[in-house]
């Protein structure tokens, strides 16, 4: 429980376990990483552990980190039902996770929708031939095409998802239905034949306090917009979370690891995004305290 932390040093009495997710390039293995390097430099006999699955993350997949630190850390693995803090940089990935919360966890989640391909894998797609010049901008945004490179590759797939054939776009057997092919079409000629149903956000926010009252959905990506750059979200998210004194680390160490691992020409930016974030968090705690 985050009320076992003693607030007077950065020792702790009881081991505090995180969970981070999101969608690959959205920076949760960033963000992991400064929380990590904070609870080392705040209680140096503290243990920290960390287990990041990626999967395909590098191709806008589903990415979870398990973050624990405390005094008798061993397993880097979150238990189900022992979270203390969800963070969550995309809408639905903080429901897909839900079951690493309990009764005393706070969820952090930004309020974005960014659908990972590989939850629309099977649906169908089709190609209006009455609208389609046979430009070739779908294959170039095709993910499957992107790994393939033809039968004697070891690249798993055989075959392309679409190719041009007569002047016309058409779509092979191999696609999966992810649409990353629909922003590129320039006369919106792709279609979508079964439709993804996305939870709404009541749904997500509902199901969600059935098991913590401590859920706060927050406009992340909207406050980074106005920032002009929508890469912070990651760190103003971090920012939210160090804001409601949740988390049994300084706001000054975690800052401090900021400027160290994050690149210099975007520091100035993510560190106006971790004050941001700070400000949000501490106006959440306000309201709820």
């Amino acid at each position: 429980m985050v009320d076992n932390i003693k607030r007077g040093d950065t020792s702790l009495d009881k081991d505090y376990n995180m969970v981070l997710t999101g969608i690959g390039g959205q920076g949760v293995v960033l963000a992991s990483d400064i929380l990590a390097m904070a609870a080392l430099e705040e209680g140096p006999e503290n243990r920290v552990r960390t287990s990041q699955i990626k999967g395909m993350s590098q191709r806008s997949a589903s990415v979870i980190v398990h973050l624990r630190f405390g005094p008798t850390v061993d397993s880097p693995l979150v238990a189900k039902g022992s979270a203390d803090a969800l963070l969550s940089l995309e809408l639905a990935e903080g429901l897909r996770y839900m079951d690493y919360l309990y009764e005393g966890s706070i969820a952090i989640i930004n309020n974005d929708i960014n659908i990972p391909p590989v939850s629309l894998q099977g649906q169908k797609v089709d190609v209006d031939p009455s609208l389609c010049y046979g430009c070739g901008n779908c294959l170039a945004y095709c993910q499957v095409n992107y790994y393939f490179k033809g039968n004697n590759d070891l690249l798993v797939l055989n075959n392309p998802a679409s190719s041009v054939i007569s002047g016309k776009c058409v779509v092979q057997e191999s696609c999966t239905g992810c649409g990353q092919c629909f922003s590129a079409c320039p006369r919106s000629a792709i279609e979508l034949l079964e439709k993804t149903v996305y939870p709404e956000l009541d749904q997500i926010t509902n199901t969600l306090k059935r098991i913590t009252n401590n859920v706060f959905v927050v406009s992340a990506t909207d406050l980074a917009k106005e920032l002009g750059n929508t890469k912070v979200v990651n760190i103003l998210l971090l920012g939210i979370l160090l804001g409601t004194k949740k988390v049994p680390l300084s706001i000054r160490t975690v800052e401090s690891c900021i400027t160290r691992l994050v690149p210099t020409n975007l520091l100035d930016i993510n560190l106006k995004a971790f004050q941001v974030g700070i400000k949000k968090g501490q106006e959440i705690s306000a309201k709820n305290s």
